[in-house]
């Protein structure tokens, strides 16, 4: 038994469609834009045509009112004697005079009929001003054998002829008749020739030139995307030693490769950083483990308490560059959904709980606006900031305000400062204010690169410059609200 076939799902539909589709932007573009045009073509050519058959009438109807005009000047010039029309009479033309009016024929097109018949008129009535109503007694469509066909077929391609009866009362119980027969002129030549020199002639050859000139508008703006998919490739190859997208073409174009030439250079940026981020964590990581190899090796019994202490002290001091690798790593990392936060209220916390502890921290200024962020990581840049102040300077002032935007912790304090040629690479990783690499007299060197990956993270920046005459400020600006919400 026969099951009907189950029909095709959305998902279906749509890889059939595309099957049949071209793969190319530039291929999808071309025939979105031909198939458009074209279609737009053939329809006003439609409409055209409807228009032009419908006025198809039109001349042969003007052509047999001039000769009913032509019948009546001929009579009034010879005295109304019927006889002279005879000059008038040939092929497709009679005209005779009678004593009455001829029987109208049944009308087809009642509309047709009775536009016609105005059209006669007004035409008779341009010549002839004084001339009566004419009527249109008779209007039909010969065929080529001179059979009768319906009035529609002048929308065919078949050729036909126009078959007129009119008359006109010149006096009591006196009309003129007149039956003429008329070829339009549309149909000179066989439909099915006009047809084809139509579809030769106008519509090959505006098929030829539009799609020609969608193939030069489409690749005139595809190339840039071409260009831009072709430095992506690159990109993926090797994004640091990829040359940047050319920022050219349309807006969007424009915008997406500044974008994409942003992305490389913050990827080749953290490459980089990381790349010497490792260097220096092996470096750090080996110097202790060096000595511990060192004092196992000349370690006996009688050093044992001695060594165990200096073992525990490369062990911290291991521990303590570990600490500080992972809250550099966590800092650049995405930490959760954002939170407001009074960022006055937590810097005035933070300075309250140093001072208990007896450290000589201070605080001015207001932030009155809350702020989006992270509480931890926000907590964690202050605390380093104030410990790298109270390392090299002993004391530590919060400088707290706020512009369009921006909030801002300063840090400041009244140490020796940074030479003005270290200032910006020492937001780098392990990167210290002092020469030496000894962790018991600086640290590791990463306490403002983690203020630094904070602040990035909250839209904004680590900034540092000397004071005068002494003295260190490091400010940390933050956006009210993320790049996201805004």
């Amino acid at each position: 038994m026969a099951t009907d076939a189950p029909p095709l799902q959305a998902s279906d539909r749509r890889k059939l469609l595309t099957r049949w589709l071209p793969d190319t932007l530039f291929g999808r573009l071309v025939l979105v834009l031909a198939v458009g045009m074209l279609a737009t073509q053939f329809l006003t050519s439609s409409i055209w045509l409807d228009l032009r058959h419908t006025q198809t009438l039109e001349t042969p109807t003007r052509v047999a009112a001039e000769r009913l005009a032509d019948a009546l000047q001929v009579l009034d010039r010879n005295n109304q004697d019927p006889q002279a029309l005879a000059y008038l009479t040939g092929p497709g033309l009679q005209a005779r005079v009678l004593d009455q009016a001829q029987a109208r024929l049944p009308v087809e097109d009642a509309e047709l009929h009775q536009e016609a018949e105005e059209l006669v008129n007004r035409v008779l009535h341009a010549r002839l001003p004084q001339a009566g109503q004419a009527q249109l007694r008779r209007l039909q469509l010969l065929d080529a054998q001179g059979h009768a066909v319906p009035q529609s077929s002048y929308f065919g391609l078949n050729p036909f002829t126009v078959d007129y009866g009119l008359q006109i009362a010149m006096a009591p119980g006196r009309w003129l008749v007149l039956d003429t027969q008329l070829s339009p002129g549309w149909h000179a030549q066989s439909g099915w020739e006009v047809l084809a020199d139509v579809l030769l002639r106008v519509y090959l050859f505006r098929i030829l030139v539009v799609v020609l000139l969608v193939l030069l508008a489409v690749r005139w703006v595809v190339t840039p995307l071409l260009r831009m998919g072709q430095a992506a490739q690159a990109l993926e190859r090797d994004v640091v030693a990829a040359p940047r997208m050319p920022e050219d073409g349309p807006r969007e174009v424009r915008q997406a490769a500044h974008a994409l030439n942003r992305m490389q250079q913050r990827i080749a940026a953290n490459l980089k950083e990381r790349t010497h981020f490792l260097a220096a964590v092996s470096h750090d990581l080996r110097t202790p483990i060096t000595r511990m190899r060192l004092r196992l090796e000349l370690m006996d019994s009688a050093d044992l308490d001695s060594g165990k202490q200096k073992l525990r002290g490369d062990l911290s001091c291991m521990e303590g560059l570990i600490d500080s690798t992972l809250a550099f790593i966590q800092a650049r990392e995405h930490q959760g959904p954002l939170q407001q936060i009074d960022l006055d209220a937590l810097a005035r916390s933070i300075c309250q709980d140093r001072q208990e502890l007896g450290q000589p921290v201070d605080i001015r200024g207001h932030i009155r606006a809350p702020v989006m962020g992270q509480p931890l990581n926000l907590r964690r840049a202050l605390d380093n900031l104030i410990d790298n102040a109270l390392r090299y300077a002993g004391s530590a002032s919060l400088v707290l305000d706020e512009d369009d935007g921006f909030a801002q912790v300063c840090v400041e304090d009244r140490g020796p400062g940074i030479p003005p040629a270290h200032l910006e690479r020492m937001r780098q990783p392990f990167e210290r204010g002092e020469a030496s690499r000894n962790q018991d007299t600086g640290g590791h060197g990463l306490g403002l690169s983690i203020v630094d990956a904070i602040a990035q993270a909250h839209g904004g920046a680590l900034q540092l410059r000397n004071r005068e005459p002494q003295g260190l400020s490091t400010c940390m600006r933050i956006r009210k609200q993320p790049d996201n919400q805004r």
